[in-house]
């Protein structure tokens, strides 16, 4: 086998960490546009985007639609 060919281990791994860094790079945009989560959460987001890439940038994503959701709902309460 030659070393300089890649494989199909190499192209899966390619791909699996591409799709890593294109989903934490939106995390990070989105926590950035998020005007309400400053101070020691915000931070803790980031953290936890940084070093678990695809299940804290999954985790902020559905907290967000979790909170958005919410916030929908209780103005259509009043």
């Amino acid at each position: 086998m030659n070393p300089l060919v890649p494989t199909v281990l190499d192209g899966t791994l390619m791909v699996v960490s591409l799709v890593a860094v294109v989903l934490s790079l939106g995390a990070f945009l989105s926590l950035a546009r998020a005007g309400a989560l400053t101070g020691r959460r915000g931070l803790a987001w980031t953290l936890v985007v940084l070093f678990v890439p695809f299940l804290g940038a999954t985790a902020w994503f559905v907290a967000r639609h979790r909170e958005h959701a919410a916030a929908r709902r209780k103005r259509g309460a009043h």
